[in-house]
C-alpha cells in the first residue's frame, strides 16, 4: 500500500471514528436507544483510532492487534456484567407506540428500573421513568396502570406494607412518550 492510500485510509477511519462519538452523544442526548450505547461506540471510536493511527504512522500490527483485543474482551466482560434484562412489558394505549419496561440487571443485588419506550423503529426512544433502585425481587416494583397516552400511575401492590408508590401520576408527552411531570424519574423514597 502506497503512502498516500495509508494517509488516505486513515483519514477514513478517524473520520469514521469521529462519526461514532457524534453517534454516541445524539443517541445519549436523545435517548434514541439504537445510538444510546455509549459504551460500544465508545470502543469502536477508540479501535477506529488506533487503526487509523497504525495507518498513518507505520509500525507492525502486532501492538494494535493485542490493543485491540484487550479492548474488545474489557468491552464484552463489561457488558457481560452490566446486561439489562426486560423483565416485564406494560404495553400503552392502542396506536400509541407507548410502552413501560421494567428492567433489571440480576448481578450481586438486583438493580431495577423503569422506562417509557416510544417504539418508532430506527427512531426509538426510551426516558427514564423511575430512578434505578435495589430489591432483591421484584415485590417493590410498582404496578404500572396507564389511564391513556399522557398519564400513567405508579401504584403500591396489594400485598406492599411499605406504600413507597402512593398512586403517584406521571405525565407524558404522548408523542415521544418523555416524562413531563415530575420533570425527573420518580424516586421510590
Amino acid at each position: 500500500m502506497s503512502s498516500h492510500a495509508r494517509t488516505r485510509a486513515a483519514v477514513v477511519f478517524f473520520v469514521l471514528a469521529l462519526l461514532a462519538v457524534v453517534g454516541a452523544v445524539v443517541g445519549a442526548v436523545g435517548h434514541y436507544t439504537v445510538l444510546d450505547r455509549p459504551l460500544l461506540l465508545g470502543t469502536l471510536a477508540a479501535s477506529l483510532i488506533i487503526v487509523s493511527g497504525t495507518l498513518a504512522f507505520g509500525g507492525g500490527l502486532s501492538g494494535p492487534v493485542i490493543a485491540l483485543g484487550m479492548i474488545w474482551t474489557t468491552v464484552g466482560l463489561i457488558s457481560y456484567v452490566n446486561d439489562w434484562q426486560v423483565h416485564a412489558r406494560i404495553p400503552g394505549p392502542v396506536g400509541s407506540g407507548l410502552e413501560v419496561r421494567v428492567l433489571n440487571d440480576d448481578w450481586i443485588v438486583p438493580d431495577w428500573t423503569l422506562v417509557v419506550r416510544k417504539n418508532d423503529g430506527l427512531l426509538t426512544r426510551e426516558w427514564p421513568l423511575v430512578e434505578r433502585f435495589r430489591s432483591e425481587h421484584d415485590d417493590g416494583l410498582p404496578t404500572v396502570t396507564w389511564v391513556d397516552s399522557s398519564h400513567v400511575r405508579l401504584d403500591d401492590r396489594p400485598d406492599d406494607d411499605q406504600a413507597f408508590w402512593g398512586g403517584q401520576m406521571v405525565v407524558l408527552d404522548p408523542e415521544t412518550g418523555r416524562p413531563l411531570e415530575p420533570d425527573h424519574p420518580v424516586s421510590r423514597l
